[in-house]
């Protein structure tokens, strides 16, 4: 793996870190350029993604500092060291959700519209991120005699490349979001809905495949996979509330 990108002045820039900043770039500036294109102002996107970026930081690094509480009791300054790692999605996802809904509740945006529009580059944002766990030897796989050997891991056995397995599925995932927003027959908050859903799937195979001991459990599932259940349970509700709706104006 390749965790340090480069150093300069003896400092130490990686590649996780690097990665995780074009994610939000390049989601952030594509989703602007489309909002623009479905008469949404630019700004309204920049200040949604900049709101997004912290609080889906924080709600990403709480969600693992909570998974693996006991390792920080006793070095609570590296809760602060998010370069190094130490991530969980959902818990970003879940924070940003919430600041991002209040925030445009409280300019009294329309919601479903602007969510339909930002969620394809969500997933755009993860593929990419994902390449930077790849490079970090963090979210890797179980072990197979076809995978590859992380060093971080220190165990010298080949673990399934699964950041490489999850980054192209979410690409895959932002390609049909793209495609199916341009639907004209779609009702708002059917690219929401089918975000849900698919994410929801896909964590979730992704989960059977994981090697790696941060996601935490719940029950019998790991914390991804519980909280999958609940997405994948949303956008099939979503989806046929919407099919079976009349067409109304949003708030």
């Amino acid at each position: 793996m390749h965790p340090i990108l480069f150093r300069l002045f003896g400092l130490e820039i990686r590649t996780y870190g690097v990665m995780v900043a074009a994610a939000f770039f390049v989601g952030i500036y594509g989703a602007s350029l489309f909002a623009e294109k479905q008469g949404i102002k630019k700004d309204y996107i920049y200040d949604l993604g900049l709101l997004s970026v912290v609080f889906g930081l924080l709600g990403a690094r709480l969600l693992y500092v909570a998974i693996w509480w006991k390792d920080y009791v006793n070095n609570p300054l590296e809760i602060l060291m998010v370069w190094k790692g130490g991530l969980v999605y959902y818990g970003g996802f879940i924070l940003a959700t919430i600041a991002a809904l209040t925030w445009m509740n409280i300019k009294k945006l329309p919601v479903l519209k602007i969510s339909d529009i930002l969620v394809p580059f969500l997933a755009l944002a993860h593929s990419i991120a994902r390449i930077g766990c790849f490079f970090n030897g963090c979210c890797y796989g179980r072990e197979d005699v076809h995978g590859i050997i992380f060093r971080s891991i220190g165990d010298n056995l080949p673990h399934l490349p699964t950041q490489l397995y999850e980054s192209a599925a979410n690409f895959v995932n932002f390609i049909i979001l793209i495609l199916f927003n341009l639907n004209s027959k779609k009702k708002k908050g059917d690219v929401l809905y089918l975000y849900l859903l698919n994410y929801g799937v896909i964590r979730t195979i992704m989960e059977v495949f994981r090697g790696d001991p941060e996601r935490g459990t719940i029950f019998m599932f790991s914390t991804s996979t519980f909280i999958s259940m609940f997405l994948i349970a949303a956008g099939i509700i979503g989806l046929i509330y919407n099919k079976v709706k009349k067409e109304s104006n949003e708030v």
